[in-house]
């Protein structure tokens, strides 16, 4: 035990030697790159799912609203456009499907021009879309007046009338 004892106490004086000739560092008390890595891949930090910032839940909302008024944009584009006389017969046979070309291309414009190309706006923009093709009905039901506006009154009163089941305060 005391030739441990004395070896400890070299070992310790050469320490200081070292120390105070301005070489702190020993090549044990350095770390090298690989020590370095295994540390990190066992206890370093791991990848976090990175927070939403204030403006990032703003565009995700401009981005629902912008899928619900390319539906609603393209259903009044389509309705009125197909009112007109003298275009194509291949244009008055589209019915629903032009409604959904015109509601399809405006909101790949929409896209473009709010930058709403990443996962959550895109997610955000097609729930506007279903939202505004399903909820259209309920909307008519409870603002027909706005509805018989923007659309026919024979449009907006079938509307009405398929959205009867959601008004918010029933008709007496």
């Amino acid at each position: 035990m005391s030739a441990m004892t004395f070896d400890q106490k070299s070992a310790f004086a050469e320490r200081l030697k070292r120390i105070q000739s301005g070489q702190q560092f020993e090549h044990g008390d350095v770390l090298g790159k690989s020590t370095h890595k295994a540390w990190k891949r066992k206890f370093g930090d791991k990848a976090k799912k990175p927070k939403r910032t204030f403006g990032d839940k703003v565009m995700v909302l401009i981005a629902f609203l912008c899928g619900m008024s390319a539906v609603l944009v393209g259903r009044l584009a389509y309705f009125h456009l197909s009112r007109i006389e003298g275009l194509p017969d291949a244009f008055y046979d589209l019915g629903a499907r032009g409604m959904y070309l015109f509601a399809f291309v405006l909101a790949l414009l929409l896209v473009v021009i709010f930058h709403l190309s990443n996962r959550a706006r895109m997610q955000a923009l097609l729930v506007g879309c279903v939202v505004m093709h399903f909820g259209e009905a309920a909307v008519a039901s409870n603002a027909p007046e706005v509805w018989s506006q923007l659309f026919s009154a024979d449009y907006a009163t079938m509307m009405a009338e398929q959205g009867r089941d959601y008004r918010l305060t029933p008709a007496s």
